[in-house]
C-alpha cells in the first residue's frame, strides 16, 4: 500500500453529528469522496437528508438521521441503527456544538441554566458520543471532537463555551489513553474562524462583512472553509493517522492563540 492509499477510507463507516451544515457537512463529504459510507445527525430532517444524496452521489452508502444530541437516548439509538444497518462503526466524529440561542454571554452576565446549556451542548454531548461509539468499536476505531481554537484564547462573550471547549482537550488525551488497548484513537479539531451559518448568525453578518472583519487578521489572508476542516478529519480517520492519538491541531490559517 503507498502512502496516498494510507489516506482512503474504504469499507470503513463514519458518524458526523451535526452533519447537516458547516463543517459537519464538510467532513462528512470529505470522508464520502475518500471512500466511507457516512451517517449523517442532525435536528433537521431535510439538511441530513439533504447530505446523505450528497454521499450517495459520491457513490458511498448515506443516511441521515434526525436527532438531538442533547438527548440522552438519541446517540445510543443512533448508533445501534447504524451498526444495524451498515454492519460497524469506524469513525465517531462529535461535531455537534455552538450556541442554541445565538447570542454572545459574557460571565459576569451569564445565568446558571445558561452555563448548564453550554457545558451540555460544547463538552457532555461529546463526551457521550466518545463513549458510547467506542462501545460499538469492536475492531479498533477513530474518535474525532471538534472543538475551536476558542479553547485556548481569552473569548469575551463565549467563555463557558470557551471553557467546555478546553475541558474537551483535556478529556480527548485522557480517552486516548483509556482507549488505546482497543486500537481506537482519539483526537481534536480546533477549526478557527469559518464563516458558517452559525457564524452569520451570531454575529449578525453577511458572508462579505464576515470577510471584511476576519480575512485580515488571519495571517494566510483568509478564513477556513470546512474543506480545510475535512482535510484534517481525514488525517486522523484514515490509516495515516494510526499512530496518531491524544492530539489537538489548530485549522486556523495561523490565527494567534
Amino acid at each position: 500500500m503507498g502512502l496516498h492509499d494510507n489516506f482512503r477510507l474504504d469499507g470503513k463507516v463514519a458518524v458526523v453529528t451535526g452533519g447537516g451544515r458547516g463543517i459537519g457537512r464538510g467532513i462528512a463529504l470529505g470522508f464520502a469522496e475518500s471512500g466511507a459510507d457516512v451517517v449523517v445527525i442532525a435536528r433537521r430532517q431535510e439538511d441530513v437528508d439533504a447530505v446523505a444524496k450528497e454521499v450517495e452521489a459520491r457513490g458511498q452508502r448515506g443516511l441521515g438521521i434526525s436527532a438531538d444530541v442533547m438527548d440522552w437516548d438519541t446517540i445510543p439509538e443512533a448508533l445501534d441503527r447504524v451498526v444495524d444497518e451498515f454492519g460497524g462503526l469506524d469513525i465517531m466524529v462529535n461535531n455537534a456544538g455552538g450556541n442554541l440561542d445565538r447570542k454572545m454571554w459574557s460571565l459576569p452576565d451569564i445565568s446558571i441554566d445558561k452555563f448548564d446549556e453550554q457545558l451540555h451542548l460544547n463538552m457532555k454531548t461529546k463526551f457521550w458520543g466518545s463513549q458510547q461509539a467506542a462501545k460499538r468499536m469492536t475492531n479498533g476505531g477513530r474518535i474525532i471532537n471538534i472543538i475551536s481554537i476558542a479553547a485556548h484564547k481569552p473569548s469575551p462573550g463565549f467563555g463557558v463555551y470557551s471553557a467546555a471547549n478546553m475541558g474537551m482537550i483535556s478529556m480527548t488525551r485522557t480517552l486516548a489513553v483509556e482507549l488505546a488497548p482497543k486500537q481506537i484513537t482519539v483526537n481534536c479539531i480546533a477549526p478557527g474562524i469559518i464563516v458558517t451559518d452559525m457564524l452569520r448568525e451570531t454575529m449578525n453578518v453577511s458572508d462579505e462583512q464576515a470577510h471584511e472583519m476576519f480575512d485580515d487578521v488571519i495571517p494566510l489572508g483568509r478564513t477556513g472553509t470546512p474543506e480545510d476542516c475535512a482535510a484534517a478529519a481525514l488525517l486522523f480517520a484514515s490509516p495515516a493517522g494510526a499512530w496518531i492519538t491524544g492530539q489537538y491541531i489548530d485549522v486556523a490559517g495561523g490565527q494567534p492563540t
